[in-house]
């Protein structure tokens, strides 16, 4: 082979192994974190803190929906409540997702996401939906028990 030929060869290796290493162009998808379950039972541990919601009664959402929560903003630069099932998977990091239950429109879970990841739900504190009194926490189900 003279040299336009090994150059042929190396561009055509070169096309080959590109395309190879390449794939789709799209990068890996990242797994998502598996949801993490809580007990119906509500727990009080010497570390909570117990101070009130500090939410406006008028602010908190209608029963059976959520409402997305900043932490630190006016009422008035919150979104409004809308559907839990497009609101709490893309809660951003360290928000709130307010909940009045359908079933118990006297109480109010706070839905706290985790720092780093949208949409994963960290802890539930549980308040009285009028006066915003601290009630408890729902405590992480075993692993294998659903949520009730």
């Amino acid at each position: 082979m003279h040299a336009s030929g090994i150059d042929r060869a190396r561009l055509i290796l070169a096309s080959i192994v590109t395309v190879i290493g390449c794939g789709s162009g799209k990068a890996p998808e990242q797994p998502k974190p598996a949801a993490v379950q809580f007990e119906d039972r509500l727990v009080i541990s010497d570390t909570d803190d117990k101070s009130p919601l500090r939410i406006p009664p008028a602010q908190i959402p209608a029963a059976g929906q959520c409402r997305l929560w900043y932490p630190g903003k006016p009422a008035r630069e919150q979104p409004p409540a809308g559907s839990c099932a497009q609101i709490e998977p893309t809660a951003p990091p360290e928000s709130w997702v307010l909940l009045r239950p359908k079933q118990d429109p006297r109480l109010i879970h706070v839905r706290v996401i985790d720092p780093e990841t949208a949409g994963l739900v960290t802890q539930v504190r549980v308040y009285d939906a009028e006066r915003g009194t601290y009630l408890g926490a729902k405590q992480r189900a075993p692993l294998g028990k659903p949520d009730r």
